[in-house]
Formats: structure tokens, sequence, C-alpha cells
């Protein structure tokens, strides 16, 4: 694997108030030997060429690569949107990849319709899916990026269907995103591995409870500590992963009762390096 730690969330205190915040995280991910991290294009493409070129160069130096998160409302009606969306991801995806050292980009689907959602049924989701992400994934081809989906509010098994469907199309697999849907992880690993090319590392605990969805409330766990079953489910995800040596794991902590992120971060490269 090629280990990272996401952008911002709960570790993003150790670097978002540094006077630059690019720069701070940079250091933080080489000071831990650690390679990958994800941003979003259209963050990027906001900035001044001068300035992701200063970034590029430290990327480089510490030999980081980036997950490019693009993607558009794929479920819009709107043709003129779809075709905006295209076009700035093409624009997008011609500029950033070889700037951010990119080998995959990632994307996802706005949260208000789920699996569960009667209109469109999840049938009709993933034919809308399929012919939505079909031009995202060409587009990533084109740039030498494999298109990963983020998996959220569907079972893998539901997304193989599309990633079976949709060319240059696999999951960035989020393993404690499992718990929000009832997706049993080991299961979920299994479904997802032989599309994954990137994940989300991350662990929960899960307590049973009546008034939380799924009939469990979840809190942050320190990766390894949790009750996903990383252990196992790294072993199914690097028996199936298309590439494991080259697969991009950011490691994802939410917050940890009674621990600073340091501590956490600490320990959670610990347990990754003894995978």
């Amino acid at each position: 694997m090629i280990l990272g730690l996401t952008y911002r969330g709960w570790m993003g205190a150790l670097y978002m108030k540094a006077p630059d915040p690019y720069k701070a995280q940079i250091e933080l991910l080489a000071a831990h030997d650690l390679h990958v991290t994800g941003w979003g294009s259209r963050q990027l493409m906001e900035m001044e060429p001068g300035r992701r070129q200063e970034i590029a160069g430290w990327l480089a130096e510490h030999e980081i690569s980036v997950t490019l998160g693009v993607g558009y409302n794929y479920f819009t009606e709107d043709e003129d949107e779809v075709q905006r969306g295209l076009d700035a991801l093409a624009e997008a995806l011609e500029v950033l990849p070889p700037l951010m050292r990119a080998t995959v980009c990632t994307t996802g689907t706005p949260r208000h319709i789920h699996r569960w959602t009667r209109e469109p049924s999840l049938p009709e989701q993933l034919d809308i899916l399929a012919e939505r992400l079909g031009p995202v994934a060409a587009l990533a081809d084109r740039a030498g990026c494999k298109l990963a989906f983020h998996n959220v509010i569907r079972y893998c098994s539901d997304m193989v269907e599309v990633c079976r469907r949709v060319p240059n199309l696999g999951f960035v697999f989020d393993t404690g995103n499992c718990f929000l849907v009832g997706d049993r992880p080991a299961q979920a690993a299994r479904d997802a591995a032989p599309y994954t090319y990137a994940m989300h590392f991350k662990d929960h605990y899960a307590v049973p409870s009546l008034q939380q969805p799924m009939g469990v409330h979840i809190r942050g766990a320190v990766p390894g500590q949790g009750d996903v079953g990383l252990r196992e489910v790294w072993e199914i995800v690097r028996a199936g992963a298309p590439d494991p040596d080259r697969l991009l794991v950011e490691m994802e902590i939410d917050p940890v009762d009674g621990m600073e992120q340091g501590e956490a971060l600490e320990q959670a490269i610990a347990f990754m390096r003894s995978l």
C-alpha cells in the first residue's frame, strides 16, 4: 500500500490554522513518511497557476501524490448542468494530474438520494450513475487516472453493478462508512476489492441503539481499535485488489473521546505499519 492521510476533518486541526495550511499539511505527511492525501479539483482550479506550481513543487520534493476529488450532481435533470460539469472536469483533468502527481480521481453523489430513495429507485439510480459516470471515467482515463467511487449511502454490492458497466470505474473503499447503511465491512470488502483503487481507512466503535440508523450508534476510533475489523478487511482487500502494492490508502480518523489528534495519528500509523 501507499499510506497517507485524508484532508481536513478532525486531523485538520494539526495544520489548518498554520499560515499556509497546504505547506503545513505536506510537512506533516512528510514527517510521518506518508505519501498520499486527497484534495478537491475545484479548490485547486480556483488557485492562481503560480500557487498550484508552488504546491506541486512541495509534493514532488516529498514524493506525495493527491487523489483528486471530481464530479458534479449526477442526478440533475438539467442537461446544461451536465455539460458544464463535464467541461469543468475536462479542463481540470488536463491541468491537475501531472502537477498533483495524481493517479486516482475520486467521486460521489449527493447524500439525499440513497439506496432506499423511492424516486429514483435504486435500479434507476444505478442506471443514471452508469450513464453519467461513463464520460467522467473516460476523461480520467485520458488523464492517466482511475475513477474511484466513494461508498457512503449504498451497499458496495450495489455499486459493483455500475463498475461492471463503466470501464475505468472502481472504488475508493471507505471502511468506516459501511456502518452508515448496514453494509457488513468484511462482505463489503469482498464486494469492492476487485475494483478498489483507493481506500479511506477508518474505524468506528459500534453500539446497538434503536434510535440510530440501522440500529447502530457509531463514534470515532483509532484505526485498528474499533469494531470495523480492519485487519480482516485489509487482508480481504489486499488479496482481491487489482494492484495492492500501489493501492492508495488514506487514514481517516473521526474524533476519538479522550484523545488528542497527534496521539491518535501516532497510534493509527503504528497499526497501519503492522499490517
